[in-house]
């Protein structure tokens, strides 16, 4: 999904997940991310006379991003959350938890226990206790989960309102159970296939290079080899090569570097594997399309990678 700019009044360093948009005009108030831990996902609500514990619920690992949104003035619960559920349809995720209003339990306990991890800074916490702090039950909440060969994600979400008075708060915690920093994970024919028919392209964490050259290492012909499965089961099947770099050193230079090493690929599947040349064409876009922050190395080991693109 096309996440909207931040805007001025943004949280420091806080930003959109990649995976998921804010409703258009919000701001962020609250931002966490942790490399790896372990969320809660409700699965059904607060249980009366609990603060922390939920009818059903479930456990989620993995990298864990949790943002906490301040939808403009005038824009109610119901519209916010449509917007919202709306879009995590559209991007393939399968609900399993929905409730509205009173059946999702009490609003001021549940909107206690899902601010904890935010708590700092000071003026954040007021702004979404204001927001969240949904006393009268004005409250919606989805759990949906998304299966993609990079691994799963897990979403809940939380959208209340504590009176007419105060802007509509929004709660989205975000848990990747394989997160790509490990740059490790395997994708044979099969889930390249899936992710192209699904996504329109999948990132390929199996094809490596020499240091800040295009030479492509040994350890790249598993994942090679079955992309031109991939192609070969497929005749009619074309696709981009696609190099993506982080944002350390020139921009130039990484322009240069990623397309040298998606033509590194093509030129491999050509020669190697015989796959016809009209079938794969390369471009590289540098650091121009992260799929995670740069400022930190998790985030940057992410954004290198090559994609496979259906055209």
């Amino acid at each position: 999904m096309v996440t909207h700019a931040a805007i001025a009044t943004d949280v420091p360093g806080a930003h959109d997940h990649p995976l998921v948009t804010r409703f258009a005009g919000s701001s962020i108030v609250g931002y966490q991310q942790v490399a790896y831990d372990k969320a809660v996902l409700p699965l059904g609500p607060i249980k009366p006379g609990t603060s922390d514990q939920f009818t059903k619920s479930d456990l989620a690992e993995g990298r864990i991003t949790r943002i906490a949104y301040e939808a403009p003035a005038g824009k109610s619960v119901i519209e916010v959350y449509r917007n919202f559920a709306q879009a995590l349809a559209k991007a393939g995720f399968t609900t399993r938890f929905e409730c509205a209003d009173q059946s999702c339990g009490n609003g001021a306990d549940f909107s206690d226990r899902v601010i904890q991890p935010l708590l700092e800074p000071m003026h954040a916490r007021n702004a979404m206790s204001k927001a969240l702090y949904a006393v009268d039950g004005n409250m919606r909440q989805l759990t949906a989960r998304l299966e993609r060969p990079e691994g799963r994600v897990d979403v809940s979400l939380l959208v209340a309102q504590s009176d007419e008075n105060q802007p509509t708060g929004v709660l989205l915690q975000i848990v990747e159970a394989q997160p790509m920093a490990t740059g490790q994970v395997s994708v044979d024919a099969k889930a390249m296939s899936q992710g192209l028919s699904r996504q329109g392209h999948i990132a390929l964490y199996g094809i490596h290079f020499a240091t800040d050259s295009a030479d492509l290492t040994a350890d790249s012909d598993s994942t090679l080899n079955q992309m031109a499965q991939l192609l070969k089961n497929e005749p009619a099947l074309k696709v981009f090569i696609v190099g993506h770099t982080d944002n350390t050193g020139d921009l130039n230079h990484n322009l240069a570097l990623s397309q040298k090493r998606a033509e590194s690929v093509a030129k491999a599947l050509t020669s190697r594997f015989g796959i016809a040349a009209q079938r794969v064409a390369a471009k590289g876009v540098a650091s121009y399309a992260p799929v995670a922050s740069n400022q930190d190395e998790a985030g940057r080991t992410q954004n290198r990678r090559v994609e496979l693109v259906a055209q």
